[in-house]
């Protein structure tokens, strides 16, 4: 539950000691990766401002950072939250946000959830950490026959929203305070069960909710009711030996259907020797040396800001230093322990608590930057914390004002709604001169289109020059402006294109999808106008100049990257000659088969070269291709998807 605010954090990590590189065909959050394809949105002309620039945001397209995740656009659903999450008009409105992956039952509450039914062997009682181990009554939820979610209606949500997967937190608490003879064989082949039951339709699952927390249930046991010797407090090291009975048990579930599914397990994003909590104090090493390679992705927490913060600058500033704080740990960890690289999930994430943060615009504009930071650093997954709540919190709003509709968006559902549909497959690099109030994100489409995502978190209004290197530049550019409803720091309405809510606060859910972009004809230049604490979703048409040509005789051998890549049926590779040369193109897999010989000692002239493949036999995974002439070589990686 959110009450773990300092905890975890997540990013995807793939080598433990280097700068982040792209997923790898480890990742199992890229097993599905597909092109994306721009959608030019409905549209009205509009007129450049007059003023000059002040600001430069210039996009590298052939500079990739690597492949975008379509799972970080997901989200929570916590059981505590009931059946309401069938009514018809918070479907159709989570139909619009479209989250790619929704996460259940979650958080602290998934320690005490049994998936169907009472298991008959709990305690009346467990012992709460947070007070001295004082007895605290034990509230099993049940996803059947429940007040609460029930587990048919998860599953039927998800058809319904066209989530296109899921995250199943596994209760681990249970084999910790379960009362049976064997309560972690018990607590898996439940959770194998469960597998069973799912018959396919999740593949990512978790093991447990912040286990190493004081406040979750299974952290401390009554070692006198306990009949399996556990020790009194959780360990890193005794939840990485209990996760690999899980996975076991829950991997063999899933073979007996002919399926694959994905667990992972978690880690701390922050050195736990000095900490308050005894099972910090060695989690991350226990854990990582008990559970080897069992693993396919780790999960950690993070709720990002500040609780006083008066300032939106300060919320966002905090955001992007903690994040990267993360990051830079985790690497020099895994590093120092020497553990197996895996893809990490951020399955728990928002703003840190604020009394008027967290309905305002600055969670969406908070949201924002830290989604784009994941993106920049090849997060594989994210689930944000949560879709409904209270009247205080949640992307949706649950309460009955007479000026606000139940079930409304949030700023910060509209704010995200623009970001995944303005969020190409490939995350490329930015770089802003001439304010450190602007920060820029950029990617690109499969389809040829660049995508900048704008955010201005200061006070004045910015005019901005817009510059892609390496692009042809299409004749339009289009765009949607997102702002507060008022000048206030945490204005509780949000405004698209200038377009407000028809109620008090939040902003026009009743249009959201039909709203029209500006667009602009792009001329000389691309100039936007970004007013304070705004964000803009900027989608540029053209196409990327993959391959620059050579009007003198080059000096250079050169192995371009492939287009597409991704690819699916067929790619192309190209590549320059300074003089006539006897030269190889072969391709090998990610264990250093030879695939094909495309090239064997051929003999060509100098310039530019070109090789279209057919690829429609090979499998989905990453290639290599090695260009050789004599003693030089090169290699570049290629991604193939059906």
């Amino acid at each position: 539950m959110k009450s773990r605010i300092t905890q975890f954090a997540g990013i995807l990590l793939l080598t433990a000691a280097a700068p982040l590189p792209a997923q790898t065909a480890e990742n199992c959050f890229l097993k599905d990766l597909e092109p994306k394809i721009a959608v030019i949105p409905p549209a009205q002309t509009a007129a450049k401002s007059t003023n000059a620039p002040t600001v430069t945001v210039t996009i590298s397209v052939l500079d990739t950072l690597g492949p975008v995740s379509k799972y970080l656009f997901g989200n929570a659903l916590a059981v505590w939250v009931g059946n309401d999450v069938m009514n018809k008009v918070l479907i159709s409105n989570i139909q619009k946000l479209s989250p790619t992956l929704i996460r259940y039952p979650g958080g602290s509450w998934g320690d005490i959830f049994f998936w169907n039914g009472d298991p008959g062997d709990l305690p009346s009682t467990i012992p709460d950490g947070t007070n001295n181990g004082t007895p605290a009554t034990l509230y099993p939820q049940y996803g059947i026959n429940s007040w609460s979610t029930t587990l048919a209606n998860y599953y039927t949500m998800r058809d319904q929203v066209n989530a296109t997967q899921g995250l199943i937190t596994i209760n681990y608490g249970y084999a910790r305070y379960g009362l049976s003879e064997k309560p972690v064989e018990r607590a898996a082949h439940l959770a194998a069960d469960w597998v069973r039951h799912d018959e396919g339709r999740t593949r990512f699952w978790e093991i447990g909710n912040e286990n190493g927390g004081p406040w979750e249930a299974g952290w401390q046991i009554d070692t006198t009711a306990n009949r399996d010797g556990q020790p009194k407090i959780i360990t890193g090291e005794l939840y990485g030996r209990h996760f690999r009975i899980f996975a076991d048990s829950m991997r063999a579930a899933a073979a007996e259907m002919d399926e694959t599914i994905y667990i992972g397990g978690q880690i701390l994003h922050y050195d736990g020797t000095p900490s308050w909590n005894i099972a910090d104090r060695n989690w991350n090493e226990g854990f990582l040396r008990e559970v080897g390679d069992y693993a396919d992705f780790y999960v950690m927490h993070n709720y990002f800001g500040s609780t006083t913060a008066s300032m939106l600058k300060s919320q966002v500033d905090l955001a992007r230093s903690e994040i990267n704080k993360n990051i830079t740990f985790i690497r020099q960890d895994l590093a120092r322990k020497q553990a197996v690289s895996k893809p990490v999930a951020l399955t728990e994430w928002n703003m840190l608590d604020h009394p008027q943060g967290a309905t305002s615009i600055a969670n969406g504009m908070q949201a924002v930057v830290l989604t784009c930071e994941m993106i920049q650093n090849n997060f594989g997954m994210a689930a944000r914390w949560l879709l409904v709540h209270s009247e205080s919190g949640g992307m949706f709003y649950k309460g009955a004002s007479t000026t606000i509709p139940a079930w409304s968006p949030r700023p910060d559902v509209f704010y995200l709604y623009y970001l995944q549909r303005f969020t190409g497959d490939h995350s490329v690099k930015s770089a802003v001169s001439g304010s450190s109030d602007i920060l820029a994100y950029a990617s690109t489409f499969s389809s040829g289109q660049a995508a900048v995502i704008i955010v201005n978190k200061g006070d004045a209004e910015k005019v901005i020059k817009v510059a892609v290197q390496d692009f042809s530049t299409g004749d339009r550019y289009y765009l949607y402006s997102l702002t507060g409803g008022t000048e206030e720091q945490y204005a509780q309405t949000v405004r698209v294109n200038g377009i407000g809510p028809t109620g008090a606060a939040f902003g026009p859910a009743e249009g959201l999808g039909n709203i029209p972009a500006l667009a602009y004809d792009t001329g000389d230049e691309i100039l936007i106008v970004s007013p304070p604490r705004s964000v803009q979703y900027l989608l540029i048409g053209g196409s990327i100049n993959r391959v620059e040509t050579e009007r003198t005789t080059p000096r250079d051998f050169r192995l371009n990257q492939n287009f597409p890549n991704p690819f699916n049926a067929r790619t192309t590779i190209t590549y320059t000659l300074p003089h006539a040369a006897v030269v190889d193109l072969r391709i090998h897999d990610l264990n250093g088969r030879e695939i094909e010989v495309l090239l064997d000692g051929k003999n060509q002239a100098a310039g530019e070269h070109s090789l279209a493949i057919d690829t429609t036999q090979w499998p989905s995974t990453i290639y290599f291709y090695t260009l050789r002439s004599g003693s030089w070589s090169e290699t570049r990686k290629m991604v193939m998807i059906k």
